[in-house]
């Protein structure tokens, strides 16, 4: 399964981040103990994007609702990279937004992806 390609990604906004690869401790006399989670953390991808029209977003909602949750093939567009990932707490969190534009409505969209640096 890949991403939708009428699911159009801006280069703006597009942000980069990582999981916690340490686990933090505190103990009751302060001190505070961190050690190296020896599972591999996940990197994060925040992505805006926009879908052409009205039915491009009742078939990316679709696509959303089946797919989001589940490991697809992304091309990501920092390095060109096609990577798995999934998009980070499904469905239910990606957030649009609608644009009117010479009297034409557009989609935008905000979501994040998650996955390993090794695919």
């Amino acid at each position: 399964m890949t991403w939708p390609a009428y699911a159009n990604v801006a280069a703006d906004g597009y942000g980069l981040g990582q999981d916690a690869d340490v686990a933090r401790t505190r103990f009751d006399d302060g001190a505070v103990r961190q050690e190296k989670i020896y599972s591999a953390a996940l990197d994060v991808r925040s992505l805006r994007g926009w879908l052409a029209s009205d039915a491009d977003l009742v078939r990316f909602r679709a696509w959303a609702r089946e797919n989001a949750h589940l490991w697809f093939d992304w091309r990501d567009t920092e390095d060109g990279v096609t990577r798995r990932v999934r998009v980070r707490g499904g469905a239910a969190t990606i957030r649009y937004t609608a644009r009117v534009r010479a009297g034409t409505r557009t989609w935008d969209f905000q979501l994040e992806l998650e996955g390993y640096s090794k695919n």
